[in-house]
């Protein structure tokens, strides 16, 4: 086929089969894209380039699986439109709420008296107390809804758990698995940056409150005072020693 021969193929082609190369182009680059968003931006300019394409050629199923995925790509980039905004929204408040993570996590109920985890477990699930309380046993310091649990120890190096817990009352928790995190992460970096913060904030607002109610601990218990010495009377022993 010779250049002039090529030349006159493009001239002669419809106006909808560019859009449908230009589909199939978008759809290759989407496919180098690393990070979700941009690769569902792309992938979603893709088909609908060939839906309309196929549209014009009457390639009815090429049209109705284009013309759904549409949506479905369109929902999950808000989706993770919305997670990024909320991440970061939470990262530069005052508050450590991670409410933005709700959506990604499952519900898990624990009976007064379980223990969720021990001290020396490995660390696979963080969890969002949405009712009842928890309790740290080695500080005696008690958790309430809204607070993280188990969030330190999955980003730790050993990935062990650093304390026991275990419910004072009835309680539903909110469960996140390390691979639903990491899964975030790589289709999102933001994601993870942002979750690096929260962790470190919290971590650090974490050992302060614990060291404040281990000093109060310790100011609440009196310590024993050492009995005083009574120094002996001078001139007593000498006494004893000449009669």
């Amino acid at each position: 086929m010779t250049l002039e021969s090529l030349r006159t193929f493009a001239l002669n082609l419809p106006w909808f089969d560019y859009v449908g190369y230009l589909g199939m182009l978008l759809g290759l680059v989407s496919m180098a894209m690393r990070t979700i968003i941009p690769l569902r931006l792309f992938a979603i300019g893709a088909c609908l380039c060939l839906a309309t394409f196929a549209l014009l050629r009457e390639a009815w199923p090429t049209f109705v699986v284009n013309a759904v995925t549409i949506p479905v790509l369109g929902w999950r980039t808000r989706e993770m439109w919305e997670l990024t905004r909320r991440a970061a929204k939470a990262a530069a408040g005052n508050t450590l709420s991670v409410d933005w993570l709700l959506p990604y996590m499952h519900p898990r109920r624990i009976r007064a008296g379980e223990t969720l985890f021990r001290k020396g477990d490995d660390a696979g699930e963080m969890f969002y107390i949405a009712e009842g309380r928890l309790k740290l046993v080695e500080y005696e310091v008690m958790l309430g809804p809204g607070e993280v649990v188990g969030e330190i120890a999955m980003f730790s190096a050993t990935r062990t758990r650093t304390r026991t817990v275990v419910a004072a009352t009835d309680a539903k928790l909110m469960a996140i698995g390390e691979s639903e995190i990491k899964q975030l992460y790589y289709q999102n970096p933001h994601f993870g940056f942002y979750l690096i913060q929260l962790v470190t904030r919290r971590m650090v607002m974490n050992m302060e409150r614990l060291e404040a109610a281990v000093a109060e601990h310790k100011a609440a218990v009196p310590s024993a005072s050492p009995r005083p010495v009574v120094p002996a009377q001078a001139g007593t022993h000498g006494a004893a020693g000449t009669a």
